[in-house]
């Protein structure tokens, strides 16, 4: 028995199987979690679920006044500025949000992961789950804008799902990895923070990457983000589905699997001290 648990704990096939299989047996333990998580945000609130929208509703205001009142900025191809840029801070707010959650679901937690019994390695999914629920509402949001503007119905723009199992699997990877770092290393959700808000000016959300010089266009292509938010875009405000290149579709696919591995690894061999850490 011995044996095959040392196998498990340095094996990374075999940790990723066991953490799947963790989020798969318990499951109805994740939606119950998942449920108080959405109701813990609100209780003790006037204005409850309403405040999910208040800073994402500041925010949409804000830029659209700026730029496309101000500037009379608008999205490629002459769409309005206000849909392309609602349909790229989706994506973008599900990202932030969901990664800043599940970074501090261990350490948030204690109380829970202290008992052996329970599977620490759920915590980071109970996050997305609970994530999955707020930008599915978003989504309706975006569905009103573009009957609002026009945009023509096409069942390819149900196709967007793609693009949010890409968010989830690079998600759930980042949020193994960085949630098992963070109790050993308490500095790691401060970073993330300034990180993520650079992440966001280094990605096309307000800005155009048509307004960029051509010789630094190419840089885009590194950043996972990118190929998310275009994709959305893509399949959710134009005439005609546009779907990313095969190169850059095998080069996230590259990244996202690469930290879906690390971080289920990284958790799987750094679970066993969390109760001495804590």
């Amino acid at each position: 028995m011995s044996q095959c648990a040392n196998y498990m704990s340095v094996n990374p096939k075999a940790t990723i199987v066991r953490l799947l299989c963790s989020i798969y047996r318990h499951h109805a333990l994740i939606l119950a979690l998942a449920l108080r998580d959405l109701q813990s945000r609100y209780a003790g609130t006037l204005g409850g679920v309403l405040w999910t929208f208040a800073h994402p509703l500041a925010v949409i205001s804000i830029f659209y006044f700026v730029f496309a009142i101000g500037f009379r900025s608008q999205g490629p191809d002459r769409t309005p500025f206000i849909l392309w840029f609602v349909c790229g801070l989706v994506p973008w707010l599900f990202f932030n949000e969901t990664l800043l959650a599940a970074t501090d679901s261990i350490t948030r937690h204690a109380h829970l992961v202290k008992k052996t019994v329970f599977p620490s390695e759920i915590l980071p999914f109970v996050h997305l789950t609970s994530g999955l629920v707020l930008h599915a509402i978003f989504l309706l949001i975006v569905v009103g804008m573009l009957a609002f503007f026009n945009v023509p119905f096409q069942a390819d723009r149900f196709l967007v799902v793609y693009f949010l199992i890409c968010s989830c699997v690079f998600l759930l990877g980042l949020g193994w990895m960085l949630s098992a770092l963070q109790v050993f290393y308490r500095d790691i959700s401060h970073a993330l923070s300034i990180i993520l808000n650079l992440w966001f000016w280094a990605t096309p959300i307000v800005w155009s990457p048509n307004n960029i010089p051509t010789e630094y266009r190419g840089l885009l292509f590194y950043n996972p983000m990118y190929y998310i938010i275009e994709g959305y875009r893509g399949l959710l405000i134009f005439d005609t589905a546009v779907w990313p290149s095969a190169g850059q579709t095998a080069y996230f696919w590259s990244i996202a699997t690469l930290t879906f591995v690390v971080g289920a690894y990284v958790f799987g061999r750094l679970k066993p001290e969390f109760v001495d850490v804590m």
